[in-house]
């Protein structure tokens, strides 16, 4: 508030003036409101710092940006440097990554300031025309509002309405990091997502969010996860959409809090209490109000320097500063502003006719002196400026704004010659820009650039359509027919059928579907079914690790849960190859199915076998010649069907054999013999034997 009968109202304070505060820091009057008490005539005055300024400075469309790859920070803010015509510089504090960027320049200076900082994540702390610019600004000095200290009053909010505990994200085209390697995760990312079972399988993202810590803290049995989502769609690569979805989970996972001080300027009559500037961190320590120490930051901060009955306002809060966006709305409210000059691929008239008709003006505003001088010609010269001068003599018209030491634009037979010529319809034969064999030439050829020479030019476009070029970069191409030289397509990405095949810079391709009739070399394969013939050279397993079955060049193994080999069928140069090895549970061998070199045999091998059935009424069949090369134990006779009964039958007939045997006995008649023996004479008879 100003007095309206004092002299710095009077002489001072106008509108689009400046003022200047205590740090030295101009300001830019931009409304004066008068009200009046009585006899008392006061003036609130209203002005903004005068980097705002930019907001009147329109950004060239000749510097305008559509698409650029890996920009460094100090590239765009040259670019508004000079919009400005050198008026406002920047020093860049920190060091930015290089970003990408996309349709830079349209509007306002400022508007191309904003887009800097929503690019780079900068803040921006202006020192009158030079702007500083670092990842952030403020400062940790210690600063508190303590109740019976320095608070007076306060308010505090805190929201939870845009609390995010699970963030999905997609990228250009609906693409996801979904297949992205788990590694690129941090240990507590991974930690997270691994509670959840499928998230991650076989090392890669089975799904295309990110999990707050705090997630177990606000889940209920109703909501486990209160979800958001971000689309990117500048986002082309995985890995950059994995760390843009890390930063909007890290903005959004916290409730938002924020708190309106008034407070005591401690500052102002004891130099030792540090003083709040925007940016700082600062600790608010009121229990009543749920302030127990609660750390932030300023994001706004109103001061009365000049007044100590007057003390400073902020506002803190766990956010970001105020966004730019909301600064040009208010600065654009009643302010018209041409976007950009093209609409619809058409010069707008507007612009043209605005230029035009400031050119009426300023001719008409011009206080202007004939002379005739000696050498012949008219000259006309500016009243209130006699450097600026125009001269017409027999071989043309000049113009010049130094005192005729060089001419600004020209008129002769021979041609016009001038700094910028602008028009609605220009018909011409040819026009050259450059010199020597750095030039650009428009004829009735076509277009041509990089030699005099049309024909040898590295660029040529002709009448037909045919374009010749070193190298093309371009947004968006519909090729009807192509033709890649070499058989290379090198590019950012391929997309076919809308999504139906593409491929990533990284090197990652996804199809609906694929036939391939030469060969397919790959460090993992992964899918549901796999048919085929001939799968050669390869480590095929049912699973990574525990109960599974294993093939490759070794042979055949099976694993049981503790990794231990059971079953193997090895391949090796020895008679081991044609055999089937059983191991126990500590992996040492217990038999083999074995067919030796060259025997036409086929052995059982172990230190104990054993063939049994469980079913009676399924019995083990032996079909041939049994031949065993040692004692049979455990097989007794009623185990062979009928050999009881016939070894009962056996030894019954035995037994009647030996029983007529010993019983047996029978008469036997001998002859009257001599045996040979005249005087011997035995005389025969019938005689009984005896029994065994």
């Amino acid at each position: 508030m100003v007095p309206m009968t004092s002299d710095d109202y009077r002489e001072k304070i106008a509108i689009k003036g400046h003022v200047q505060d205590e740090r030295g820091q101009f300001y830019v009057i931009q409304s004066r409101s008068r009200s009046r008490e009585g006899r008392k005539l006061m003036a609130s005055i209203y002005c903004n710092h005068i980097m705002f300024k930019l907001n009147d400075f329109k950004f060239p469309y000749t510097s305008y940006i559509d698409e650029a790859y890996g920009v460094h920070l100090n590239e765009l803010t040259e670019l508004i440097t000079k919009a400005t015509g050198g008026r406002f510089t920047f020093v860049i504090h920190n060091t930015f990554d290089l970003h990408d960027v996309k349709d830079f320049g349209r509007g306002t200076c400022l508007e191309a300031l904003n887009k800097i900082v929503d690019m780079y994540e900068c803040e921006v702390e202006p020192d009158n025309f030079v702007i500083n610019l670092k990842k952030r600004i403020g400062s940790d000095h210690g600063l508190q509002y303590r109740l019976k200290k320095n608070i007076v009053s306060s308010s505090f909010k805190d929201k939870g309405e845009s609390l995010v505990t699970r963030m999905y994200a997609q990228m250009k085209d609906g693409r996801t990091f979904i297949g992205m390697d788990a590694s690129l995760l941090t240990d507590l990312e991974r930690s997270l997502l691994s509670s959840i079972p499928g998230t991650i399988v076989n090392g890669n993202l089975a799904v295309n969010y990110l999990i707050s810590p705090f997630a177990q803290y606000w889940a209920s049995d109703s909501v486990p996860f209160y979800d958001g989502e971000i689309i990117e769609q500048d986002i082309e690569e995985a890995e950059d959409l994995l760390k843009a979805t890390r930063k909007a989970l890290l903005e959004q996972e916290v409730v938002s809090l924020e708190a309106t001080i008034s407070t005591a300027d401690l500052f102002k009559i004891d130099h030792t209490e540090p003083k709040p500037h925007l940016g700082d961190d600062v600790m608010c320590i009121d229990p009543d109000m749920g302030m127990n120490r609660l750390k932030a930051r300023i994001t706004e901060l109103t001061e009365y320097p000049y007044s100590l009955d007057k003390h400073a306002e902020p506002t803190i809060s766990n956010i970001n500063l105020r966004d730019y966006d909301d600064i040009i709305s208010d600065l654009e409210r009643n302010k018209n502003i041409t976007n950009n000059l093209f609409s619809n691929g058409k010069i707008r008239t507007d612009v043209f006719e605005s230029f035009a008709k400031q050119a009426v003006i300023d001719i008409n505003n011009s206080k202007t002196e004939l002379i005739y001088p000696p050498e012949g010609g008219i000259l006309a010269q500016e009243k209130t400026n006699p450097l600026e001068q125009v001269r017409l003599t027999s071989k043309g018209i000049g113009i010049s704004t130094d005192g005729w030491q060089s001419i600004r634009a020209a008129i002769t037979a021979r041609g016009v010659v001038a700094e910028q010529v602008i028009g609605q319809l220009g018909n011409f034969v040819s026009m050259l820009i450059g010199n020597g064999e750095d030039i650009v030439q428009i004829n009735t050829n076509g277009i041509a650039a990089g030699a005099s020479s049309f024909n040898s030019a590295p660029f040529r476009l002709n009448m037909k359509g045919d374009l010749i070029a070193n190298s093309l970069t371009a947004n968006y191409a519909n090729i009807e027919y192509s033709n890649f030289k070499n058989g290379a397509i090198v590019g950012s990405s391929i997309n076919v059928g809308n999504g139906m095949f593409t491929v990533t810079s990284g090197g990652i391709m996804s199809a609906v579907g694929a036939n391939f009739s030469g060969s397919i070399t790959a460090s993992t394969v992964t899918g549901t079914n796999i048919n085929g013939g001939t799968i050669t050279g390869a480590l095929i397993r049912t699973a990574a690790t525990g109960r599974r079955i294993e093939q490759d060049s070794q042979g055949f193994r099976s694993y049981d849960a503790a990794n231990r080999n059971r079953i193997q069928i090895a391949t090796t140069d020895d008679a081991s190859a044609a055999a089937i090895i059983w191991r126990d549970a500590n992996g040492t061998s217990v038999g083999e199915i074995n067919s030796y070199q060259n025997s036409g045999v086929l052995t059982m091998y172990g230190n104990s076998i054993i063939i049994g059935s469980n079913n009676t009424s399924n019995p083990i069949r032996m079909q041939g010649a049994v031949t065993f090369g040692g004692a049979v134990n455990g097989l007794d006779i009623s185990d062979v069907t009928g050999l009881q009964a016939e070894l009962t039958t056996l030894r019954n007939r035995i037994l009647n054999l030996e029983s007529a045997f010993y019983s047996h006995s029978h008469s036997v008649t001998l002859p009257t013999h001599n045996h040979g023996l005249a005087n011997a004479a035995n005389w025969g008879g019938t005689f009984t034997t005896s029994t065994p």
